[in-house]
Protein backbone atom coordinates (compact mmCIF):
# COMPACT_ATOMS: atom_id res chain seq x y z
CA UNK A 1 0.00 0.00 0.00
CA UNK A 2 2.78 2.08 0.02
CA UNK A 3 3.10 2.47 -3.24
CA UNK A 4 -0.27 3.25 -3.41
CA UNK A 5 0.23 5.87 -0.92
CA UNK A 6 2.99 7.19 -2.71
CA UNK A 7 1.22 7.40 -5.94
CA UNK A 8 -1.42 9.21 -3.78
CA UNK A 9 1.48 11.39 -2.57
CA UNK A 10 2.52 12.20 -6.11
CA UNK A 11 -1.05 12.86 -7.16
CA UNK A 12 -1.65 15.34 -4.24
CA UNK A 13 1.61 17.12 -5.39
CA UNK A 14 0.84 17.08 -8.62
CA UNK A 15 -2.36 18.51 -7.73
CA UNK A 16 -0.72 20.97 -5.57
CA UNK A 17 1.65 21.68 -8.23
CA UNK A 18 -1.12 22.22 -10.61
CA UNK A 19 -3.42 24.24 -8.24
CA UNK A 20 -0.02 26.57 -7.66
CA UNK A 21 0.61 26.91 -11.22
CA UNK A 22 -2.62 27.99 -11.58
CA UNK A 23 -2.49 30.56 -8.76
CA UNK A 24 0.07 31.92 -10.30
CA UNK A 25 -1.06 32.27 -13.64
CA UNK A 26 -4.39 33.81 -12.01
CA UNK A 27 -2.09 35.86 -9.99
CA UNK A 28 -0.34 37.12 -13.37
CA UNK A 29 -3.00 37.44 -15.00
CA UNK A 30 -4.55 39.68 -12.52
CA UNK A 31 -1.49 41.55 -11.91
CA UNK A 32 -1.66 42.09 -15.88
CA UNK A 33 -5.29 42.99 -15.36
CA UNK A 34 -4.67 45.19 -12.74
CA UNK A 35 -1.97 47.21 -14.90
CA UNK A 36 -4.06 46.73 -17.38
CA UNK A 37 -6.95 48.35 -15.52
CA UNK A 38 -4.34 51.31 -13.69
CA UNK A 39 -3.44 51.66 -17.44
CA UNK A 40 -6.60 52.34 -18.78
CA UNK A 41 -7.92 54.03 -15.04
CA UNK A 42 -4.83 56.58 -15.76
CA UNK A 43 -5.87 57.14 -19.49
CA UNK A 44 -9.67 57.57 -18.22
CA UNK A 45 -8.76 59.72 -15.71
CA UNK A 46 -5.97 62.05 -17.89
CA UNK A 47 -9.52 61.99 -20.59
CA UNK A 48 -11.62 63.24 -17.88
CA UNK A 49 -9.15 65.80 -16.40
CA UNK A 50 -8.67 66.99 -20.29
CA UNK A 51 -12.80 67.25 -20.54
CA UNK A 52 -12.70 68.90 -16.88
CA UNK A 53 -9.75 71.13 -18.10
CA UNK A 54 -11.55 72.01 -21.34
CA UNK A 55 -14.95 72.51 -19.66
CA UNK A 56 -13.24 74.68 -17.66
CA UNK A 57 -11.72 76.94 -20.22
CA UNK A 58 -14.84 77.02 -22.53
CA UNK A 59 -17.18 77.72 -19.39
CA UNK A 60 -14.46 80.68 -18.46
CA UNK A 61 -14.68 82.27 -22.50
CA UNK A 62 -18.59 81.61 -21.90
CA UNK A 63 -18.08 84.03 -19.23
CA UNK A 64 -15.78 86.31 -21.27
CA UNK A 65 -18.53 86.62 -23.85
CA UNK A 66 -21.56 87.23 -21.64
CA UNK A 67 -19.64 90.14 -20.09
CA UNK A 68 -18.30 91.38 -23.37
CA UNK A 69 -22.09 91.22 -24.44
CA UNK A 70 -23.49 92.43 -21.54
CA UNK A 71 -20.93 95.62 -21.86
CA UNK A 72 -21.83 95.83 -25.68
CA UNK A 73 -25.42 95.97 -24.93
CA UNK A 74 -24.76 98.88 -22.14
CA UNK A 75 -22.90 101.01 -24.96
CA UNK A 76 -25.55 100.36 -27.50
CA UNK A 77 -28.30 101.46 -24.75
CA UNK A 78 -26.38 104.54 -24.05
CA UNK A 79 -25.88 105.08 -27.85
CA UNK A 80 -29.82 104.53 -29.01
CA UNK A 81 -30.39 107.39 -26.23
CA UNK A 82 -27.55 109.42 -27.72
CA UNK A 83 -29.41 108.99 -31.14
CA UNK A 84 -33.12 109.66 -29.56
CA UNK A 85 -31.91 112.73 -27.79
CA UNK A 86 -30.17 114.08 -30.95
CA UNK A 87 -33.92 113.43 -32.73
CA UNK A 88 -35.78 114.50 -29.89
CA UNK A 89 -33.45 118.51 -29.91
CA UNK A 90 -33.64 117.85 -33.60
CA UNK A 91 -37.37 118.13 -33.56
CA UNK A 92 -37.60 120.80 -31.13
CA UNK A 93 -35.64 123.20 -33.79
CA UNK A 94 -37.54 122.14 -36.52
CA UNK A 95 -40.53 123.01 -34.54
CA UNK A 96 -39.09 126.10 -32.83
CA UNK A 97 -38.34 127.51 -36.66
CA UNK A 98 -41.76 126.24 -37.83
CA UNK A 99 -42.98 128.31 -35.33
CA UNK A 100 -40.85 130.76 -35.92
CA UNK A 101 -41.20 130.99 -39.63
CA UNK A 102 -45.10 131.05 -39.20
CA UNK A 103 -44.53 134.41 -36.90
CA UNK A 104 -42.06 135.48 -39.87
CA UNK A 105 -44.66 134.81 -42.29
CA UNK A 106 -46.71 136.95 -40.85
CA UNK A 107 -44.07 139.38 -40.43
CA UNK A 108 -42.86 139.07 -44.20
CA UNK A 109 -46.66 139.67 -45.13
CA UNK A 110 -47.21 142.74 -43.10
CA UNK A 111 -43.52 143.61 -44.60
CA UNK A 112 -44.32 143.38 -48.25
CA UNK A 113 -47.78 145.01 -47.32
CA UNK A 114 -46.16 147.95 -46.28
CA UNK A 115 -43.86 147.84 -48.97
CA UNK A 116 -46.59 147.25 -51.44
CA UNK A 117 -48.41 150.17 -49.92
CA UNK A 118 -45.54 152.66 -50.27
CA UNK A 119 -44.55 151.42 -53.69
CA UNK A 120 -48.89 151.95 -54.20
CA UNK A 121 -48.73 155.20 -52.89
CA UNK A 122 -45.35 156.27 -54.84
CA UNK A 123 -46.62 155.11 -58.62
CA UNK A 124 -50.48 156.54 -57.35
CA UNK A 125 -48.08 160.41 -57.00
CA UNK A 126 -46.14 159.56 -59.98
CA UNK A 127 -49.41 158.91 -61.84
CA UNK A 128 -50.95 162.03 -60.34
CA UNK A 129 -48.01 164.04 -61.44
CA UNK A 130 -48.22 162.67 -65.23
CA UNK A 131 -51.53 163.01 -65.36
CA UNK A 132 -51.11 166.87 -64.14
CA UNK A 133 -48.40 167.26 -66.85
CA UNK A 134 -50.51 165.77 -69.49
CA UNK A 135 -53.48 167.78 -68.73
CA UNK A 136 -51.14 171.39 -68.45
CA UNK A 137 -49.74 169.89 -71.93
CA UNK A 138 -53.14 169.60 -73.36
CA UNK A 139 -54.16 173.34 -72.11
CA UNK A 140 -51.16 174.57 -73.65
CA UNK A 141 -51.87 172.74 -76.70
CA UNK A 142 -55.30 173.67 -77.62
CA UNK A 143 -53.98 177.50 -76.82
CA UNK A 144 -51.64 176.80 -79.17
CA UNK A 145 -54.07 175.22 -81.41
CA UNK A 146 -56.23 178.00 -81.01
CA UNK A 147 -53.52 180.92 -82.00
CA UNK A 148 -52.78 179.06 -85.38
CA UNK A 149 -56.44 179.15 -85.78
Amino acid sequence: MQGDTEVACVDVRAEILDLKLRVETLEATMRLGEAASREERGREEGLLGEINDRTKHLQSEIAAIRAGMATSRVEVAEQFAAVETEVAAIRREVNTRLAGTEADDTWIRTEIADQFASVRSEIEQEFGSVRSEMTDLGIKLDRLLQESA
